[in-house]
């Protein structure tokens, strides 16, 4: 297992509380937790083992967030 996937889970309850934050809707946060966890497995290459993960998850959520709000 990449060290992605095995942080990835203690990751959630951060990802889950900040979508909140943004969304206001639960449903629509857990959308936009699913949809941040997708586009971080698919750009999992571009993750580098000594760069801090929440960080790099929180801006990943922080793109998709904007990215619905323009559509």
């Amino acid at each position: 297992m990449s060290g992605l996937r095995a942080e990835l889970p203690a990751c959630l309850p951060a990802l889950r509380s900040h979508a909140r934050a943004l969304c206001r809707d639960n449903g629509a946060a857990d959308d936009l937790v699913q949809e941040t966890i997708l586009r971080a497995l698919a750009a999992e290459a571009q993750w580098h083992v000594d760069t801090e993960l929440r960080p790099w998850l929180f801006t990943i959520q922080r793109h998709v967030f904007f990215a619905g709000l323009r559509r």
